[in-house]
């Protein structure tokens, strides 16, 4: 996809009343990305990688996938009994990991979603309407992860309740760690700027 692409779609989605931090998860990139995506500042350069995940929008596609993230996972972990799925891309593929594991679902919405950086810092939510997090053995999954502050955030979240954080499994990890914090983080494609 062009810039130009790109940077037409950050506009539109903000024409559409999203906030920075939804248009960043919209479009897979970092905040800060987002944000020059949206004015062009000329003292921001953006280091990010664009994915475009289209070709694996259809849930037969997005199945295997989350079986690989499951193997991924059961390959260092077991007796996961909470899967948390962040908001908004990790969901889909939260859901069917939490299924393959037989464990429960858990939906937290990060802060960036529900606030602009220019607002009092506040932290995410986990939904009320799905599994709670506290004293349960718990994986996060996500589609990527950009800064990590997400991951952070999550895990954060889920110790404040009791909860133990196994680790973070995700499609595709930009930092290219191994582990954010104390969270170990099962990836499967690794980006590594040289």
């Amino acid at each position: 996809m062009k810039l130009e692409s790109l940077v037409e779609r950050a506009k539109k989605l903000k024409e559409k009343g999203l906030t920075t931090g939804e248009i960043a998860d919209e479009l897979n990139v970092s905040f800060e990305t987002a944000l020059w995506l949206l004015t062009r500042a000329k003292d921001i350069t953006p280091s990010d990688i664009y994915i475009d995940w289209k070709g694996i929008s259809k849930p037969s596609r997005m199945r295997y996938i989350a079986l690989a993230l499951t193997d991924m996972i059961t390959e260092r972990f077991d007796n996961v009994e909470i899967v948390v799925g962040v908001a908004t891309s990790g969901i889909p593929l939260a859901s069917m990991v939490a299924e393959e594991l037989k464990a429960d679902l858990s939906v937290y919405y990060p802060r960036k979603l529900k606030w602009e950086s220019n607002e009092k810092h506040r932290g995410g939510v986990f939904s009320e309407n799905y599994a709670k997090v506290d004293g349960r053995r718990c994986v996060i999954v996500d589609d990527i992860i950009s800064t990590g502050s997400t991951v952070k955030e999550v895990a954060e979240g889920i110790e404040k309740m009791d909860g133990k954080v196994l680790c973070a499994a995700v499609v595709v990890n930009k930092l290219g760690v191994d582990e954010i914090g104390a969270v170990p983080v099962l990836s499967m494609f690794k980006i590594t700027r040289i």
